[in-house]
């Protein structure tokens, strides 16, 4: 009787221990915009391998790549599925004006640049997140967006005469496009091809290695060699999934995104000359701007940022961003 009842107890405590386990173990959806098989599909795999590993199992992550677009995309992680989603500054800007900081037109000058102002803003930007039910995981880029344009384009008159696309969904930026005299056009990202075919739009800023992945060069064989903004984006993770997951275990994976992070950080500047090099095999022009002209274009930027604060991004996210890539310059002056 002692030994079937210690059975029994033994038999209860396997299934107990057993359905903790089962409880314990989280599959991560991940929902992107960009392709399957690019350098940010590879590197999301390679941290939910990495995750996989840190955790013992216990979470595992699976990329969803190929979104039709952000909105959508966003959309979908507020009601659940995915759970996550690596999400360019168009969808972050959806969640809050914060981050419409960080596509500011001719704002920043140099990666190490962007990334130090980047640093600083990350506390108050985690924080936005945090109140709209997202935890950061970790920053993303895709290098600096550049103008393709389908003629010669060297001054800011000339590029104003163009059908500039801008991702759907981005309704502020759009308005401000036509504000300031530019004819923006919206579209999925999955319908620029189309758009580029039929004439709908003749323009558009994105980095070099998008326009060689999406093969959209062909149609516009100009490439205005002045960087626009740095494309920064984010991996963010529902906190309603985040909480479920152990303290240790959400340490793991902080550490093992920030490690990801730093290689991105390595490896697309380099991925952004070589897709210059081989679309200028392929055809592709960059036009150089006279010194003259380029002087012309900061200038004009310097205004054109300034009319972002208040209106496209809050005051004291604008005022923090504008004081600390100052104080950025003034030390890289002071240290020559």
């Amino acid at each position: 009787m002692k030994v079937k009842s210690l059975l029994v107890t033994l038999l209860l405590a396997f299934v107990v221990a057993s359905s903790v386990v089962v409880a314990q173990r989280t599959t991560i959806q991940l929902g992107m915009v960009l392709p399957a098989n690019s350098v940010w599909d590879k590197s999301l795999k390679q941290m939910g391998a990495n995750w996989s590993t840190a955790t013992d199992g216990r979470v595992r992550l699976r990329v969803l790549a190929g979104a039709n677009d952000e909105s959508t995309l966003l959309r979908r992680l507020k009601l659940g599925r995915p759970q996550a989603a690596a999400l360019g500054q168009p969808g972050l800007a959806q969640i809050d004006d914060a981050f419409s900081v960080l596509g500011i037109p001719f704002f920043f000058e140099s990666y190490e640049e962007a990334f130090y102002v980047l640093e600083k803003l990350t506390p108050a930007l985690t924080e936005v997140l945090a109140k709209e039910g997202f935890v950061l995981l970790n920053w993303g880029h895709a290098g600096w967006a550049h103008f393709f344009t389908a003629d010669k384009t060297d001054s800011i008159d000339a590029l104003k005469q163009h059908k500039i696309f801008t991702s759907a969904g981005d309704d502020r930026m759009v308005q401000w496009y036509k504000q300031h005299g530019f004819d923006p056009q919206p579209l999925a990202l999955s319908d620029v091809l189309l758009g580029l075919n039929t004439g709908l739009i003749n323009a558009y800023p994105v980095p070099p290695y998008v326009a060689l992945l999406m093969q959209w060069y062909s149609k516009t064989p100009y490439m205005l060699n002045l960087p626009l903004a740095p494309v920064v984006g984010a991996t963010v993770v529902t906190t309603r999934v985040w909480d479920r997951i152990s303290p240790a275990d959400q340490e793991a994976m902080l550490q093992v995104a920030r490690e990801a992070q730093a290689q991105l950080m390595l490896d697309v500047p380099l991925q952004e000359r070589e897709s210059v090099e081989q679309m200028k095999k392929r055809g592709l022009t960059v036009v150089e701007l006279t010194s003259e002209a380029e002087a012309e274009f900061r200038l004009e930027a310097e205004r054109l940022a300034a009319s972002w604060r208040g209106t496209a991004v809050p005051n004291d996210i604008f005022d923090l961003a504008l004081r600390e890539r100052n104080a950025y310059r003034d030390s890289a002056s002071n240290a020559q």
